[in-house]
């Protein structure tokens, strides 16, 4: 694989090491949390724009191997692989902004308020007698295996690297360091930072987990990058091929 690529030089890991403390830190400053943590806000905003650009992505790299799907040597499964990544940021960039229910005025189904707990049109909010349904959990364990464990697995066993990648794209394991540093993040801000926040229409838990989700989110535009450039790069060089 050809390293010459801003994901194999430090600079960019360091800027966004930087970005994520520097996202945590807002939670000192209480007057700009209506524009950072509400709804519409800074960090949902981002968090769903950056999905819809991660999954344009996965879309164009669905499309490039499906219009040479007959002299690639990219297995199927993995060429599907590339619209279920599509499908699925496409997903949570929808419900980012309640499919939007805000931007075009439209209003909650009697059916749908009352279940969800936020009243708007999206699943993620969804609570049957008094369960909600277990997305951050799922999220967490998805960027836990294909962001983190596996490449980092792959980078470590050459030959789980081989055969692994037959069946879906597999990142540079540098990027799960952003997820992880952002978990832990999360944690010391928890921890650490809950004395000096005031600002009562969004409670301290909730602004925390805004700033984290916005940041995961932010980065799977990197993560999908990384896989169309390789995607590319294989491509024009046959013998890296999976």
């Amino acid at each position: 694989m050809n390293k010459i690529n801003l994901f194999y030089k430090p600079l960019p890991y360091a800027l966004v090491f930087i970005y994520i403390g520097l996202t945590y830190l807002t939670l000192k400053l209480n007057g700009l949390a209506p524009s950072l943590y509400h709804e519409d806000g800074y960090f949902e905003n981002l968090g769903a724009l950056s999905l819809f650009i991660a999954a344009g992505l996965m879309f164009y790299a669905f499309y490039y191997v499906m219009q040479r799907r007959k002299t690639t040597k990219i297995f199927w499964v993995k060429q599907w692989a590339y619209l279920a990544l599509a499908l699925l940021f496409f997903f949570g960039a929808g419900e980012e902004i309640s499919w939007g229910q805000r931007i075009f005025g439209i209003a909650t189904p009697e059916s749908l308020a009352e279940i969800n707990e936020q009243d708007e049109i999206n699943i993620h909010n969804i609570e049957f007698n008094g369960i909600s349904l277990p997305f951050e959990s799922e999220f967490d364990i998805f960027w836990g295996f294909f962001v983190f464990l596996i490449p980092l697995v792959a980078a470590a066993l050459p030959r789980f690297n081989k055969f692994s990648s037959k069946f879906m794209p597999i990142v540079h394991w540098g990027l799960g360091m952003f997820f992880v540093f952002n978990y832990l993040m999360a944690k010391v801000a928890k921890l650490a930072l809950a004395a000096g926040y005031s600002y009562a229409k969004v409670p301290f838990i909730q602004a925390v987990q805004e700033i984290k989700e916005s940041n995961y989110e932010f980065f799977y535009i990197f993560v999908c990058l990384f896989v169309l450039l390789d995607l590319l790069r294989a491509e024009q060089q046959p013998e890296l091929s999976q």
